[in-house]
């Protein structure tokens, strides 16, 4: 007789942060391992996908609940961003210099300079 499996309580590592539709396409925001900001859409059969990471400030263990806000702001744009890229939409100045700011995020912790 098999032995009796035992339930195990495990921290949650994935926390979606928000499933929202952007031009009729969702996109969905996770964190993974409190430090780990992605997203996934789909797109005419095909999943794009990115993340970025941010650690907290120096001297400090967690993100505040600001720099998780934040940092689900800045992935959100890369998100709509993508989106209207891929429609072949015209990006505003201020999504732009988001777009910029996320890629250098994602530059400085990847050695890449391109939203994936």
């Amino acid at each position: 007789m098999p032995k009796k499996l035992k339930v195990k309580k495990v921290k949650p590592r994935i926390k979606v942060l928000k499933a929202l539709p952007y031009r009729g396409i969702m996109i969905y925001l996770r964190m993974v391992n409190d430090d780990i900001f992605m997203y996934d859409l789909a797109f005419k059969g095909e999943i794009y996908s990115a993340y970025f990471i941010m650690k907290p400030k120096k001297g400090f263990i967690k993100l505040s609940e600001g720099e998780i806000n934040q940092s689900a702001a800045l992935i959100l744009a890369g998100a709509t961003a993508t989106i209207d890229t891929l429609l072949g939409k015209k990006l505003d100045k201020k999504i732009k210099g988001v777009v910029k700011i996320f890629e250098k995020a994602r530059e400085k912790f990847e050695g890449k300079g391109a939203i994936n």
